[in-house]
């Protein structure tokens, strides 16, 4: 079969690899598309040493099942490619994605999809009705991760939770259009790229900020007349953004972080324990939350299809250079077979 495999640093090529084997349980998956995530760009960057070369890239896929012994044969399906081993006590606990040993398509030796097959486990497949397109669908696993971590704004922060934004990437527009969906109120939202800017207005956000322009925490204390937002989501994930969401937070507020731009961060723990203020990190997305998102897609109450291209597998290098040098106000591009 052919694959779009990371061959070095900023190339990916296709080469001929050999058609994955399903195993008891698993099932065999002919690839529609699959979406390039901002992880699988870390990695063509050389900024993952979980993503070397000699990796095919690539998670966030949807296709139809060519191999199963079992009722699935030909359904269309949004795969969940967060795979979890269902016995350990996090997996019995329905926490999946803290699996003792979780893999991921295209990370580390598990093979992605950027590819003509994949090869999961039957319980990772989810059937999706012919109505949602693969543009669509291939914003299931993203909206996980948005639905994850709101869901772990606590009980305290009350019915109707102000909330900050920070980054407004794909993994912050989901986070966006996941929060107006939940009614809750998104009191601004930090974006540097003019054209995802306004990508964010349409998708709902009142008030986008420039943080290179405007200093954004002191715009958001301004916009809730000092006291800051009941939570914080940070989609970036490096020290200023990290920083910045721990600032903006209220008085016993929240900031989530899910961002992984760069790794170590310092926080000044005086001011955050006077505050009282809550840190909490957040890690993809449970088996539920997948189920989650694939209702919000196949009901239409989030869609990204505007602002997705979809283009060949063959094109792959070109794709790979748009999101890293001229991506415009696209949100995903994806790449189909």
């Amino acid at each position: 079969m052919k694959a779009l495999v990371y061959t070095a640093l900023k190339t990916v090529e296709i080469q001929d690899r050999p058609e994955p084997i399903p195993g008891p349980d698993e099932v065999k998956i002919r690839i529609s598309a699959t979406g390039i995530c901002g992880s699988d760009v870390h990695g063509f960057l050389g900024h993952s040493s979980r993503r070397l070369p000699g990796l095919t890239l690539g998670h966030e896929t949807v296709g139809h099942v060519v191999e199963e012994s079992g009722p699935l044969l030909g359904a269309r399906v949004s795969v969940n490619p967060l795979i979890s081993c269902g016995h350990c006590a996090a997996c019995v606990s329905g926490r999946h994605n803290c699996c003792a040993s979780w893999r991921l398509l295209g990370l580390d030796d598990t093979q992605g999809a950027f590819a003509e097959y994949v090869v999961v486990p039957r319980r990772n497949v989810h059937i999706l009705p012919d109505s949602v397109s693969d543009a669509s669908a291939v914003m299931v696993e993203p909206l996980a991760n948005a639905i994850h971590i709101l869901s772990m704004i606590p009980v305290s922060a009350g019915l109707l939770p102000t909330v900050a934004i920070l980054g407004g990437g794909t993994l912050g527009a989901c986070i966006l259009s996941v929060a107006r969906v939940r009614g809750l109120n998104v009191v601004a939202v930090s974006e540097t790229d003019p054209m995802r800017a306004i990508v964010a207005r349409l998708l709902g956000a009142t008030q986008v900020i420039d943080p290179l322009a405007l200093d954004f925490a002191s715009e958001v204390m301004a916009a809730t007349d000092g006291a800051g937002v009941t939570v914080a989501v940070d989609a970036v994930g490096n020290s200023t953004t990290r920083n910045t969401a721990a600032k903006i937070v209220s008085k016993g507020g929240t900031a989530l972080l899910l961002g992984l731009d760069e790794g170590p961060t310092s926080f000044d723990f005086f001011d955050l324990i006077r505050r009282e203020v809550r840190l909490q990190t957040s890690f993809a997305y449970t088996e539920r939350d997948f189920a989650e998102a694939l209702s919000f897609v196949n009901a239409g109450r989030a869609n990204f299809e505007p602002w997705t291209d979809v283009m060949r597998l063959e094109e792959g290098q070109q794709a790979f250079d748009r999101l890293t040098q001229s991506r415009g106000d696209r949100i995903k591009i994806a790449l189909a077979p």
